[in-house]
């Protein structure tokens, strides 16, 4: 899978860009502010039709426009797909060849990319929301099926939530009812739990063999806490979720939230033993990210049979020389990569003679050059 062409209007710093890409390589050069992260944003709002800054819709339209839009080009197994998300105040129209979408589910997973940024490493220093929110996003990307299910679960939770604080004020309430919601509770919340399971042990086969490629220490790995517990069986996962929610319900009902279900998962990095949120240093924080990165690519690969799109939001200013040099066994292959840097002399020179190079400068290319695919 390969994006050939983006096309911006009213993008942030942008009124208009149209910029086409090399099918391996592609740097973005230009000093802070100028617009190289916003073209990153736009193809990652574009893959998962949101922003990995967590700002909201209305933040990606330019001050003084009515509405922002991104078009792309994507070439998917052999075959050309036009993808378009039109952003106004009254929310956004997603289009797959000029045809409207109108389910989430049926748009996520048809354009997939891996993105590292600086910004990333709040994954690790931050509250688990933000690692189950990664969680999601990767997974949806994976499956459009776990994009329901998510929907799913997350309104059944409102609706319990909702529920057991009626229950709270009246103890009229009809308990067969908040039965039938555990019981739905459990099936989905077991589903979920294990599309995530999967995921972590996917990363796991590789993520150590990464970090010790790049950085020069084995043992990374990430570790899943869950309050579900695991079984071969489903059914006895399904049964044991539901007993514990029913263990929990005073503690529910007293405080009008539910404590049981994957809402509450969280994972972490153990490097050499110990939880590198505690005892890592930035730079070990960093390349634990970088290396979870990398290891969904060949996850993403494995389950579409199309390689993912990598975008590299000024790595090469974070790295030494010898870890530069390791990550470019990685991105030389056949992924396409977009860089963006401020300095060209950080990339090394044989990357640059097989690249398309763009200097952006005030949200606009003001030169480029480019190489034959």
């Amino acid at each position: 899978m390969i994006i050939k062409n983006l096309e911006l209007n009213n993008y942030r710093n942008y009124d208009e860009l149209n910029i086409n890409f090399n099918k391996k390589l592609n740097i973005i050069i230009g000093d802070n502010a100028q617009g190289k992260t916003n073209i990153l944003e736009a193809i990652y709002v574009l893959a998962v039709t949101k922003s990995y800054l967590g700002v909201s819709d209305k933040n990606l339209i330019k001050i003084g426009n009515k509405f922002s839009l991104i078009k792309a080009v994507i070439d998917k197994e052999d075959s050309l797909k036009n993808l378009e998300i039109i952003i106004n105040d009254n929310g956004k129209k997603i289009k797959i060849n000029n045809k409207e979408i109108k389910k989430l589910s049926d748009y996520v997973s048809n354009f997939r990319v891996i993105l590292f940024s600086p910004d990333n490493i709040r994954m690790i220093k931050e509250g688990p929301g933000i690692r189950r929110r990664f969680l999601n996003v990767e997974l949806s990307q994976l499956s459009n099926k776990y994009v329901k299910l998510v929907n799913d679960f997350n309104g059944l939770l409102k609706q319990r939530n909702e529920f057991i604080r009626i229950m709270n004020l009246s103890s009229n309430s009809d308990l067969s009812y908040l039965d039938v919601i555990d019981n739905k509770f459990a099936q989905l919340a077991v589903d979920i739990y294990g599309y995530r399971k999967k995921f972590i042990d996917q990363v796991n086969e590789q993520i150590s063999k990464i970090y010790e490629k790049i950085a020069g220490f084995s043992d990374l790995m990430i570790k899943y806490h869950s309050n579900i517990d695991y079984d071969e069986d489903k059914k006895v996962m399904i049964n044991n979720l539901y007993d514990k929610l029913k263990k929990s319900f005073d503690k529910d009902k007293n405080y009008g939230m539910t404590f049981i279900g994957p809402h509450r998962d969280d994972f972490y990095f153990y490097l050499g033993g110990k939880n590198i949120s505690l005892y890592g240093s930035q730079g070990q924080l960093r390349m634990a990210i970088l290396a979870l990165k990398l290891s969904e690519i060949d996850i993403f690969t494995k389950y579409s049979g199309e390689s993912p799109i990598l975008l590299l939001d000024d790595i090469f200013s974070e790295l030494d020389v010898t870890k530069k040099n390791k990550l470019i066994d990685y991105i030389l292959n056949d992924v396409q990569t977009i860089i963006t840097t401020t300095d060209i002399n950080l990339i090394d020179t044989k990357l640059v003679e097989n690249a398309n190079v763009y200097v952006i400068n005030d949200g606009k290319i003001i030169t480029q050059e480019i190489v034959s695919d």
